[in-house]
């Protein structure tokens, strides 16, 4: 009843834990050194051997017309159960050389499954559960409905659900267990699937941005670079969608450095030429200062740009140019969402690093206008099945591809015992007139081995404190400012900080990125912190500290530099939830299915239900 299994029901819909196979094979050379399971009769009495510093059992079993010998360490119990003679099934390591196998496990007959399922139920074995399951199907006493489509079993060759459950159980053989298995991975991505695209907005209807190609053009001309061709289709999507007669959603991914805001800008400004407003949300003031500052630099003599956080100082004025129109794009955190805050004609939203923001938050400021489009942009690569859940409603634009001068950051792994070569980067560093980051995990003491405290301990023990500075959430926000102008006028200078850096924060002369406790931290948030080095044409370089062993998370990062990449194993490794930085609400449990391998079934069942249903969907 703990596991709320009250009914024949719902022990058939608990599903095994985990299985344990025993496959017959022959005791031969072909099986030197393996693990393996044979039939045999017991074929002499059952020794007790006892020497210095260990006791085992010792017979001989009859195999095939093969005598085998048998070794069993701590199975004394053995001595009591077998005879001469018994039928049994033995499973452990063989070694042909000397015809010996080590015992794992012994089982008679009638308890011998090819497939064991391992069900952990405290208190009952998992051989007594298989009996009762297997009980309840031989009498008929579960009621199993199918809820597949006929024509998708029929389509996809799957079988019918009551065969799934019994052979999820009761399989005989790996092909049986392995159709029940695809058998409920199509039947998860159908359910979960058919919930996503119930709770789909139907098409709400606007009249196509009216945007001025001449003047968007023009402040093209203004940008001194060349936009990657990866930029210029997200910046065709964006304009795309503004022609269309109805609202559109749009999630802009890129890695870090690959210029998600620079697309923006330009569909910000073509919202503006529209004579719409834009309103900007970041997750930290640190993020949308920076925003605010880049804007007011390239949309001078182009449109009207405005700051809006907590601690503005002009709020009113603000607020009131707001509602007015006179401003054309605001930048602010989640003051935006406050009721005070009225736009006069609010025609598009951008939300960076949407996921910092919890899903009311972004409800409240979309909810500022009814006919605005929605742009997400994120840093954070997410896997096309995991951008399908979370934005189901929205078009996807992902932006790979980087500028020609950034070059990959160099990065390595370093354990605790040679921190030494840490310092010599950091000095290396401050020598060549450059800046660096250190991150740790916790501004005080706490499970972490290190914080902000002890490692600006460490680093002054060795540096000169004035090129030190320390940011961190207990600062109060003016405090931060400055630490933050400090260190960007500095000729050369190291910033001590906890992850609050991990986006957004864009200095041209950082080369060097130090992480501490990295073994704390997901393989996406340390190729965040990563991508605040190596922006520009500077050789640069990311060091991960970790206590006595190298995790082989850490190995990948080493090797690997593709965001994209990255979020494929974290997502496999910490589940999507922890990926994106939060638990997301309603993310599925999946028993059977996986977001990364079985992208094809969700992919294929969401097409078979907009096909069956002849709805129009995003």
């Amino acid at each position: 009843n703990k596991l709320n299994i009250y009914s024949t029901n719902d022990l058939v819909e608990f599903f095994p834990r985990k299985y344990e196979f025993f496959n017959l094979k022959k005791a031969n050379h072909k099986a030197n050194n393996q693990t393996i399971t044979i039939k045999a009769i017991i074929n002499s009495k059952l020794e007790l051997i006892k020497s210095n510093k260990t006791e085992y059992i010792k017979f001989q079993v009859l195999n095939n017309e093969k005598i085998i010998n048998v070794i069993a360490f701590n199975q004394n119990y053995l001595l009591h159960v077998l005879k001469q003679n018994d039928k049994v099934y033995l499973k452990g390591k063989y070694t042909y050389y000397n015809n010996q196998l080590i015992l794992n496990k012994l089982i008679m007959p009638n308890n011998f499954m090819p497939i064991k399922p391992i069900y952990n139920i405290e208190n009952i074995s998992d051989t007594n559960i298989t009996n009762i399951i297997s009980n309840i199907f031989n009498n008929k006493l579960v009621n199993i409905n199918e809820i597949l489509p006929e024509n998708i079993i029929t389509k996809y060759n799957l079988l019918n659900r009551y065969d799934a459950f019994y052979n999820i159980h009761l399989a005989q053989n790996i092909n049986n267990l392995n159709a029940a298995i695809k058998r409920f991975k199509y039947e998860e991505a159908y359910l979960f699937q058919k919930q996503l695209l119930n709770n789909v907005d139907k098409k709400v209807y606007r009249k196509p941005k009216n945007y001025n190609l001449k003047l968007v053009k023009k402040l093209i001309d203004t940008i001194n670079f060349e936009l990657t061709n990866d930029q210029k289709k997200a910046v065709n999507d964006i304009f795309s969608d503004f022609k269309q007669n109805y609202i559109s959603y749009r999630l802009i991914q890129g890695d870090v450095g690959s210029g998600k805001t620079i697309v923006a800008a330009i569909g910000i400004y073509g919202a503006i030429t529209a004579k719409e407003q834009v309103a900007l949300m970041a997750p930290t003031e640190l993020l949308a200062k920076q925003h605010y500052n880049d804007f007011n630099k390239l949309f001078k003599g182009f449109a009207n740009v405005e700051l809006l956080t907590s601690d503005i100082k002009n709020k009113n004025e603000i607020l009131s140019n707001l509602k007015t129109g006179k401003i054309d794009l605001i930048i602010g955190t989640h003051a935006l969402i406050q009721d005070n805050v009225e736009f006069h004609n609010l025609g598009l939203i951008v939300i960076d690093e949407q996921h910092k923001f919890g899903v009311n938050t972004r409800k409240n400021l979309i909810n500022k206008s009814l006919n605005a489009d929605l742009i997400y942009l994120t840093a954070t690569p997410i896997p096309r099945t995991l951008a399908i859940s979370l934005f189901n409603e929205a078009k996807i634009s992902t932006i790979k591809s980087k500028p020609q001068y950034q070059k990959p950051v160099y990065t390595k792994v370093i354990l605790d015992k040679d921190i030494n070569i840490i310092i010599e980067e950091l000095k290396k560093c401050l020598n060549l007139n450059q800046k660096a980051y250190v991150v740790v995990p916790a501004i005080e003491s706490t499970h972490a081995k290190y914080n902000i405290e002890n490692v600006y301990e460490l680093l002054s023990k060795h540096i000169d404190n004035k090129y030190i500075y320390a940011m961190h959430g207990k600062l109060k926000k003016e405090e931060q400012q400055i630490v933050m102008e400090q260190f960007s006028l500095s000729s050369k200078a190291i910033l001590l900080a906890t992850t609050m850096i991990e986006v957004g924060i864009n200095v041209k002369s950082a080369t060097l990125m130090v992480i501490f406790s990295a073994d704390y931290f997901g393989l996406s948030q340390l190729h965040q912190l990563r991508g605040r080095v190596g922006r520009y044409n500077l050789e640069s370089k990311c060091f991960l500290i970790t206590q006595d062993e190298i995790p082989e998370r850490l190995k990948i990062i080493e090797k690997e530099n593709d965001g994209f990449n990255l979020s494929k194993y974290d997502l496999k490794l910490r589940g999507p939830g922890n990926l994106l930085g939060f638990e997301q609400t309603g993310m599925p449990n999946f028993k059977f299915l996986d977001f990364v391998d079985d992208y094809e079934i969700l992919y294929t069942m969401r097409k078979e239900i907009i096909s069956n249903n002849k709805i129009w969907y995003n």
